[in-house]
């Protein structure tokens, strides 16, 4: 035989009574239903989960070079920082050897460009390009940056191994390895003056050959007039030489120029 609940059972004996009255007293009053208790879940009710969004990853951009491996960034979340890059060593500023094509190259690769940040440690942060290349390995296979040794990174050191081995950058003359001090200077060897060149006397020309003519006999002077030499003797004008009064040729017997010299 079935079995009824007890809830059940007290329910039907408050109608029977209530029947019992209502049949003595009039018309009994509608009782109320008696809603019966749901039995109790074991099950407990889900946790109210609040819908949670993790935060956008910050982005960095270069905004000043110090040297090489030293830079200025600005973050997409407002923030300004500066950074170490990790496992190089910049020529020393403004006097060491290869300083200059450092900076220059520095500050053509990352000023006002994106870059993305590594880790932060005690020696600095690894810098990567937005094209996935990093910045300290490039710098350092260029020749110039040159690999900080206590870094301890295999990959930088094989890029600069590579480099010192084609002498690139830095690893090349003047410097040859050296950014702490300036480029070497090279003595320069004084040039000696070229000979004198040689050159030729203009040839003398020929001696002028001049030819000793006798000079014209002068014309007789007819100034004076001796018949021979005893006249020009008589007048004391003996010896007569050509060209003086009274010679003549006819009172010269020799020739010589001086007539009645004897």
């Amino acid at each position: 035989m079935k079995r009824f609940p007890n809830w059940l059972k007290i329910v039907l004996a408050a109608f029977g009574v209530l029947f019992v009255l209502g049949a003595i007293f009039g018309e009994a009053p509608e009782p109320e239903p008696v809603v019966a208790a749901a039995p109790a879940s074991s099950t407990p009710p889900p946790a109210s989960t609040a819908s949670t969004t993790a935060p956008a990853a910050v982005t960095y951009t270069v905004s000043a070079v110090t040297d090489g491996t030293t830079v200025v960034v600005n973050g997409s979340d407002g923030t300004t920082k500066t950074v170490r890059v990790l496992g190089v060593v910049a020529p020393l500023a403004g006097t060491g050897c290869y300083a200059t094509e450092s900076l220059n190259w520095a500050v053509t690769t990352l000023s006002g460009k994106a870059v993305t940040l590594g880790a932060e440690t005690a020696r600095g942060i690894a810098v990567t390009l937005a094209d996935g290349r990093d910045y300290a390995a490039l710098a350092i296979q260029l020749g110039y940056l040159k690999y900080a040794a206590d870094a301890t990174l295999p990959a930088l050191a094989a890029a600069e191994s590579a480099a010192k081995q084609a002498t690139t950058g830095l690893w090349g003359p003047p410097c040859n390895g050296t950014i702490d001090a300036p480029a070497p200077t090279t003595a320069v060897q004084p040039v000696a003056p070229p000979p004198p060149a040689t050159t030729k006397a203009a040839p003398k020309p020929p001696p002028v050959v001049r030819t000793t003519e006798e000079p014209p006999a002068p014309e007789p002077d007819h100034s004076a007039y001796y018949a021979n030499c005893a006249a020009a003797k008589a007048a004391g004008a003996a010896p007569l030489h050509r060209g003086e009064p009274g010679y003549r040729s006819a009172l010269d017997r020799d020739g010589d120029g001086v007539a009645c010299e004897r």
